[in-house]
């Protein structure tokens, strides 16, 4: 399936619409929706995360990258990775050639999380993959995908809500907080961000 064909069947509905529980049977808001592999997996990896990347200079990307793939990090070509950037659930996070994580960006991917070729995620960016259902009183965890397209660029400090798809080619605005699918191509700023033009090339 192409990109163009993902994205299409990806925005034919909201993104609310693209919440689930991540553990059905949580009827207790102190027991936890994780699996005993998963919260280990999920320690493990920020502790040599913290002890073997987060020191680590620029050029040194290729061993973050190794890092990322000993848990589970689909990768593709050469995507980079900032040793600052922070990362949940490894095993649940793609990503493309030249797909870019800058300093102190948070990952927060609960659920699943796609960077295509060439997007950018700038610094302290917030990628959030889950909430809680607060309608009920064990407050469930829910989780959605986020799906950042080709060469979108998302502004420094831009926060995504869970189950959004960034358009290819779009521009988040620094600081906006995008809770709807943004169209390809299209720049939206604000709180909650909002379409503000079309993006285009001068060259």
């Amino acid at each position: 399936m192409t990109d163009t064909k993902q994205t299409t069947a990806t925005t034919a509905r909201r993104p609310r619409d693209r919440y689930r529980l991540k553990r059905a049977d949580q009827s207790d808001a102190y027991r936890s929706p994780w699996s005993r592999r998963e919260q280990l997996g999920i320690k493990a990896f920020g502790l040599i995360w913290l002890l073997a990347c987060r020191w680590t200079p620029g050029p040194a990307n290729f061993w973050r990258l190794a890092i990322l793939r000993l848990f589970g990090c689909r990768i593709e070509g050469r995507p980079y990775v900032a040793a600052t950037a922070r990362i949940r659930v490894p095993w649940q996070l793609e990503m493309h050639d030249r797909a870019c994580i800058g300093d102190e960006v948070e990952i927060y991917n609960l659920g699943e999380c796609i960077l295509r070729a060439r997007c950018t995620v700038a610094q302290q960016g917030y990628l959030c993959g889950g909430s809680h259902d607060l309608s009920m009183r064990a407050l469930p965890l829910i989780i959605a995908p986020i799906d950042v397209g080709k060469d979108a660029f998302l502004g420094a400090r831009a926060f995504v809500m869970p189950g959004v798809t960034i358009g290819e080619g779009a521009v988040v605005g620094a600081a906006s907080v995008v809770v709807k699918d943004v169209v390809p191509w299209t720049v939206v700023v604000g709180n909650p961000a909002n379409p503000v033009g079309i993006r285009k090339f001068k060259d």
